[in-house]
């Protein structure tokens, strides 16, 4: 019956075909491919660039919970930190990769007072480098109420200095977030909650690197009778090439939790400007699980967010001038799952991971800037299991993306690593084999009726077209390659 059908199907390729030869070469330029009948000229090439992530890594191997990876990468050093837990007792711990990733150095507790760190989902300690100098931060209750504490390695990771405390309020100080600047400059963001646990302000900190010291913090100015940050999640803090401040957080007001983007000009006091991000008008009667993600390269602006309303993620990127969110897209447009926890990363296109809650896998995409479109989309953790994937970040060094996340497919969580090198896929080479012929074709009509499972590079080989589907047109356009070649 498989070879009847395809008989039929390869017949009627060959009548449209006789349509297809008639008509002037038809040139994509998104994937660049053409659709068979170009000359192969240098305008016309058969090959598109994707991001494929390798087999996963693991780095611990514990008997209880590791969890909520950060990592920051210099030259060919990789510094990882991630929460061990066992209970309620957590410690910060850190490794780091002196070889890209293929080994791990032995895992250090950073923290000098054991077991009051304080850390959730998107919401444990950070860490930035300037020259060799490492910083971490994270929250601890070691006074009784929880406050921001700063280690500070001076080379490279090899020493520590006994952690300092860094939040200046009194009470409760949570949600941090840090960035260091170019300069060496550190700046500290993070909610402060009055006597009575409810949120009093949310607080910006810096640190002169020239001078060696912090100043006061100031409020930032987003706390007022209408409307504040939701204060059960997590802010996103990043600097521009001009010093500028931008903080991204999950705004409330009357439970309507859209996100906003809160700037503090270079030079400037006190913070000025604030922009609404997303206005979905999302409804959240409930603390929601996830905060906004924000990254910043030269000019350029990108935010990921969650909206519980409509159980998706979306991102959006805006120049720095205009601060314009308004055109958005879905990480993951043919799924009907929930999407949520995104991570981002800006360069010349935007990358993306997020958490499938169908499942709790750890999923990866690119948003294409010049086609304004989500690409490339694959699972990155190669289990089978149905246990949980989570707090994905996404990393870049020398053209490859590194994905870190915790990993529950041992029984506790694990901290868990993939890599993606930028490889050439010769679109129409189904079984990447080096040659387009009547077996390629033979693979696709087995995936189209449902016989042959497909991995992220034989998907992406069938889709000559790019548009997302893998079906007749994609069989046409192969034929036609076979053909003219």
């Amino acid at each position: 019956m498989k070879h009847i059908l395809f008989i039929i199907i390869f017949c009627g390729i060959l009548i449209l075909n006789a349509q297809v030869f008639e008509e002037s070469c038809i040139y994509n330029s998104n994937v660049e491919i053409d659709d068979g009948s170009c000359l192969y000229e240098e305008e016309c090439e058969t090959s598109v660039l994707n991001y494929i992530f390798s087999e996963n890594i693991r780095i611990t191997n514990t008997s209880n919970d590791q969890k909520f990876p950060e990592i920051a990468i210099d030259e060919n050093i990789i510094h990882l930190i991630w929460v061990s837990a066992i209970g309620n007792n957590k410690n910060t711990m850190y490794s780091k990769s002196e070889n890209y990733g293929e080994t791990f150095s032995n895992p250090l507790q950073i923290n000098y007072l054991d077991n009051n760190i304080v850390a959730y989902g998107q919401s444990g300690p950070k860490i930035n480098i300037f020259n060799n100098k490492v910083y971490i931060t994270y929250t601890d209750n070691r006074s009784g109420l929880t406050s921001v504490y700063l280690n500070i390695s001076n080379d490279n990771g090899v020493t520590w200095e006994e952690e300092t405390l860094i939040s200046d309020t009194p009470y409760l100080n949570m949600y941090q977030d840090f960035k260091v600047d170019s300069q060496g400059n550190l700046h500290l963001v993070y909610y402060n909650y009055a006597a009575n646990y409810e949120l009093d302000d949310v607080r910006y900190r810096f640190f002169d690197f020239g001078n060696n010291e912090f100043y006061d913090s100031i409020a930032m100015g987003v706390v007022t009778d209408n409307m504040e940050p939701c204060d059960c999640w997590q802010p996103d803090l990043e600097v521009d090439i001009n010093g500028d401040i931008y903080v991204a957080y999950r705004n409330n007001e009357q439970n309507i939790r859209d996100t906003y983007i809160a700037v503090k000009r270079n030079g400037d006091e006190n913070f000025s400007e604030y922009f609404q991000a997303s206005n979905l008008q999302d409804f959240i009667g409930f603390c929601p699980s996830s905060g906004p993600s924000l990254d910043i390269k030269d000019g350029e602006i990108a935010i990921a967010y969650t909206s519980y309303n409509n159980q998706n993620v979306y991102s959006s990127i805006s120049n720095l001038e205009d601060m314009d969110f308004s055109n958005y897209i879905s990480v993951n447009p043919d799924s009907d799952s929930f999407q949520n926890y995104p991570y981002i990363l800006l360069d010349n296109n935007l990358h993306a991971v997020w958490v499938d809650q169908n499942g709790f896998d750890i999923f990866y995409g690119m948003i294409d800037l010049e086609e304004d479109s989500m690409i490339n989309i694959q699972k990155i953790n190669d289990d089978n299991t149905n246990l949980a994937q989570k707090d994905p970040i996404i990393y870049k060094k020398n053209d490859e993306l590194y994905s870190f996340w915790s990993d529950q497919r041992n029984g506790n969580y694990e901290i868990y690593f993939s890599k993606a090198m930028n490889e050439s896929i010769l679109l129409g080479d189904i079984n990447q084999d080096g040659i387009i012929d009547i077996l390629d074709i033979i693979f696709i009509i087995n995936f189209i009726l449902g016989q042959e499972d497909f991995n992220i590079v034989e998907e992406i080989a069938s889709d000559l077209n790019s548009d997302g589907l893998i079906n007749i047109q994609d069989i046409i356009l192969v034929i036609n390659i076979i053909l003219n070649n």
